[in-house]
């Protein structure tokens, strides 16, 4: 009913006599299962718009997925797109910088028939906040490691620090100052981009941020982040003194990664995904049709 009579989760839930969320997952499940399978349905529908926006915003790929009403299952839609194109892009010996973000989190799920390649994974940025660990760059690392069967190095440090004395302080560690050096090496980035002032940004409801940074970022006139770099609606670097208090790769250095995927949709993302396009951020574009559709309208 969901693919094939174009309706939404609610009115299946209701008439099944089941939860939205159940309708979800057993959507969910039936993608796992190959029951459904999108890419085979959805890539050619696509392919026009895709072209599009690649030529419109002189991106090297833009893949496109459909739209989902629940998050979750959007972020998943996502995710599924990004190791697809992972599995298609990844090469032996390539070093995959990640940042981190819910979205980026459910992308090894998908790999399961990913073939083993002397790859390494390291962390964009540090650790936000204390809850919420399986976001962090550090576990998602991890597991997209394993999912290649490749190596690892992990970034022990916050994303954002109190002051630049305590930043100095990290970057005096050798083991720090190696996985950020190791950052400059990097032939890919997988990233997701951030809304940092929406209601349910993830950095907000890890409560990372205090009033004070809030108040920062509000005023320098932040709609994006990419790797915790907070960018304003041109995608240029915001001057707000938290941008010299992060612990990752800076703005310069990820621009320099030859191959950078960035990852994210939904309307909360449009503006922020806008400005990552304009600022030229970005080599690979995976987001959803609506979002594509509102990328296109503002181009």
């Amino acid at each position: 009913m969901y693919y094939d009579e174009n309706k939404t989760q609610q009115e299946i839930a209701n008439k099944l006599g089941i939860s939205r969320p159940s309708v979800s997952r057993l959507l969910q499940k039936a993608r796992e299962d190959g029951i459904v399978e999108i890419k085979i349905n959805y890539g050619e529908s696509f392919a026009r718009l895709e072209d599009t926006l690649e030529k419109a915003f002189g991106v090297k790929e833009v893949i496109i997925t459909p739209f989902d009403e629940d998050k979750e299952g959007l972020k998943r839609l996502l995710a599924e797109a990004a190791a697809g194109f992972l599995i298609r892009a990844l090469k032996d010996w390539d070093i995959v910088g990640v940042s981190w973000g819910t979205t980026l989190a459910f992308v090894h799920e998908y790999l399961k028939n990913a073939p083993k390649l002397n790859v390494t994974f390291v962390p964009l940025v540090g650790g936000v906040g204390q809850t919420k660990l399986d976001v962090h760059s550090n576990q998602i690392v991890i597991n997209l490691a394993r999912a290649f069967n490749g190596d690892w190095q992990l970034l022990h440090a916050p994303a954002i620090v109190d002051s630049l004395n305590v930043k100095n302080t990290i970057l005096s560690d050798k083991n720090t100052r190696q996985v950020l050096e190791l950052l400059e090496k990097c032939t890919v980035a997988l990233i997701g981009i951030g809304a940092p002032l929406t209601s349910n940004s993830t950095m907000l409801e890890t409560g990372y941020f205090g009033d004070k940074e809030l108040e920062q970022l509000k005023n320098a006139g932040a709609v994006c982040d990419l790797c915790s770099i907070f960018l304003d609606n041109n995608g240029k670097l915001c001057q707000a003194e938290i941008n010299q208090r992060v612990i990752g790769i800076s703005l310069e250095k990820l621009n320099r990664i030859p191959l950078v995927i960035g990852v994210a949709g939904g309307a909360d993302k449009h503006n922020a995904i806008l400005a990552a396009l304009r600022g030229e951020h970005l080599d690979v574009l995976i987001t959803d049709e609506h979002t594509a559709h509102f990328l296109l309208g503002k181009n």
